[in-house]
């Protein structure tokens, strides 16, 4: 695509208000296809033809050309904000060529060729305007990590610039929603590269609407305080320059560069949607929080509002006992119907396992999340371009790990000796580490705050007998009474959690960590990936409440997890890649679980057990993942 911008006015100001004259070809898919990374042309190419002027004069002929690092630099704001005229006056070349980014319509990111101020080399990327009818903040931000990730210049970004034209209302949400987006984006060590230029027409702009702009209430306060610029800009030539010269060529990597990565062979960028689920997550909380400070009252007002207060609770208090006995009554009614009915809710059932599915769907986050951290972090101390199982730093102590026996298939290696890629392995190994852990720690024992106490084994033996001794919804009931009373009322033992969440980290992920890279490594786990480890094992104790706390006439809930050798049941077990081929003379084996199952038992009365139903299978991983 070419692009051809007005000349610009022979006057030293020049207006906003010019714009480029460009032609579109329209995409189907234009933030992923390969068309949308046209490399960009650069001071390299060779000089234009005689009829065009160049944006700088010639170097003399008995001086050597040496190309100086380019200084990229990314355009933001609103549309008519002056970006266009920015560039035309800053590349001073009425041929400009601008490369076609990425966007759909008009939605386009624009990079000129390069120029030189002084003996630098700039080059500036355009982008769509911020605007309450375009796209989505989140959708802009995505668009600026795909076009920087996936451009084939690869282009090292030294700043941003944000047009900001005076006279725009700052109390806008969407302004600060786009400020608030954009800190989080590069992170707070890299804001001294971001400058914010509030644009007029007037020769001389007004320096209180600087000063406003730093103070508390700003939208931009975030940013300058620590360390965004904000400053005049009259569209002086000279004026650009110097701001365009104040960036420096080798800022720190943003933080969208640590969080994503492109990944050229399955044509997709990975973490890229988690990063901006993480953008918009970061709006709400400080929105959140915003809100919540500005909610604070008088004394005075407080002292009147809290009296008003306490007589409504009276008066609810009132209501809210007469509504619990009526409840109670309603309940011992209808249990009382569902045991003669023996009803199958399958309401319930359906709770339980989305319930289930929203475990194992962390399950499989977190694996992945880790095995790429671990994977871009560490995978050069192993010295080799796509390193497998075999190439293990402490290979012995990975195998006794996973229980492998030579000439037998293990997640570790093949039968044939045949090692799996490192990510694939560290994904599937972390996935089986936390259903194995989950199901001993938290669903085998009769509540999860006795698995180390001998007295978990006592209870469960007992409840065993209350089962075959009486109706099923008797001892149902008798099942959740004694876990409530263990539980106390609350549905979780925070430090219990937190003791869960350390024994992982330290125990089995340390242990393989180290036997793939080596103990010498220093690897440790980011806040983030704790983070969700701790989401997971809470996860799992919700689950393990309903299914113990609040389930009566369904029966008996208890999820699933095959260890390894057990032979491959397709009743209970469905495997990772059904589709791949294997040796028709090997006996099929799950090698681990890596998403959990769920069995049912039901009584039908008094010493009538049934054999136990499959709700789900277990997913585990099979030789067959060797091919």
């Amino acid at each position: 695509m070419r692009l051809w911008p007005l000349a610009p006015q022979p006057s030293a100001t020049l207006s906003h208000h010019h714009t480029f004259l460009f032609q579109i070809n329209m995409s189907s898919d234009p933030m992923l296809q390969e068309g949308a990374e046209t490399s960009l042309n650069g001071p390299d190419q060779p000089p234009p033809p005689s009829n065009e002027r160049p944006s700088q004069p010639a170097p003399s002929r008995d001086r050597t050309w040496k190309r100086t690092p380019t200084t990229d630099i990314l355009l933001l704001g609103p549309s008519v904000s002056g970006k266009s005229s920015l560039i035309n006056m800053a590349s001073g070349n009425n041929n400009q060529v601008v490369s076609e980014g990425v966007g759909t319509n008009m939605a386009y990111f624009r990079a000129t060729r390069a120029f030189t101020i002084g003996e630098r080399w700039f080059r500036l990327i355009d982008s769509p305007g911020f605007d309450p009818t375009s796209l989505s903040d989140s959708e802009l931000m995505k668009r600026v990590i795909v076009y920087l990730i996936k451009s084939r210049d690869n282009p090292r970004l030294a700043g941003i610039l944000y047009l900001h034209p005076e006279g725009k209302d700052i109390e806008d949400e969407r302004l600060k929603g786009i400020m608030e987006a954009l800190k989080f984006l590069v992170g707070d060590s890299w804001l001294p590269s971001v400058t914010i230029a509030v644009t007029t027409d007037e020769v001389a702009a007004d320096s209180g609407i600087i000063t406003r702009l730093r103070e508390p209430t700003s939208p931009f306060y975030s940013l300058s305080s620590k360390g965004a610029n904000i400053l005049p800009l009259s569209f002086e030539l000279q004026e650009i320059r110097d701001i365009l010269l104040g960036f420096k060529p080798g800022p720190p990597r943003p933080r969208f560069l640590n969080e994503v990565r492109w990944n050229p062979p399955d044509r997709n960028i990975r973490g890229l949607d988690r990063f901006v689920e993480e953008i918009v997550g970061h709006r709400r909380r400080e929105t959140a929080g915003k809100i919540g400070r500005q909610r604070k009252i008088t004394h005075e007002e407080s002292e009147a509002g809290s009296q008003q207060l306490r007589m409504a609770l009276d008066t609810a208090e009132i209501e809210l006992k007469f509504l619990r006995s009526q409840l109670e009554q309603t309940r011992s009614e209808y249990a009382s119907l569902r045991s003669e009915l023996q009803l199958n809710d399958n309401t319930e059932q359906g709770k339980i396992t989305r319930s289930l599915g929203d475990l194992n769907r962390a399950i499989n986050g977190f694996g992945r999340s880790v095995a790429e951290y671990v994977v871009v972090k560490f995978a050069a101390t192993l010295e080799k371009d796509n390193p497998t199982t075999l190439d293990a730093s402490d290979p012995i102590g990975l195998q006794d790990q996973f229980r492998h026996q030579v000439g037998k298939y293990s997640l570790v290696a093949s039968s044939s000796n045949e090692g799996l890629a490192i990510e694939d392995f560290i994904d599937l190994a972390l996935r089986s580490f936390l259903c194995q852990t989950l199901c001993k720690d938290v669903f085998a024992p009769f509540h999860p705050t006795l698995a180390a106490s001998p007295d978990s084994g006592a209870i469960a033996s007992l409840y065993e007998k209350v089962r075959r001794r009486v109706s099923p919804t008797v001892a149902a009931k008798w099942r959740e009474s004694t876990f409530m009373a263990l539980s106390e009322g609350h549905e979780f033992d925070k430090p219990a959690i937190e003791a869960q969440v350390k024994n992982l980290v330290s125990g089995d992920i340390q242990h393989l960590l180290c036997n793939i890279f080596g103990p010498s490594t220093d690897i440790a786990l980011p806040e983030y990936l704790c983070s969700q480890l701790r989401d997971i094992v809470t996860l799992a104790w919700e689950l393990n409440y309903l299914l113990k706390g609040e389930v009566l006439a369904l029966g008996d809930f208890q999820p699933l997890c095959h260890e390894y050798g057990v032979p491959f049941d397709p009743k209970t077990m469905v495997g990772l890649e059904p589709h791949k081929q294997r040796n028709p003379d090997d006996i099929v084996i799950a090698l681990c679980t890596v998403e959990l199952g769920l069995i049912r038992y039901y009584s039908k009365g008094v010493e009538n057990d049934t054999n136990p139903s499959v709700v789900c299978q277990a997913k585990v991983v099979t030789p067959a993942i060797y091919g």
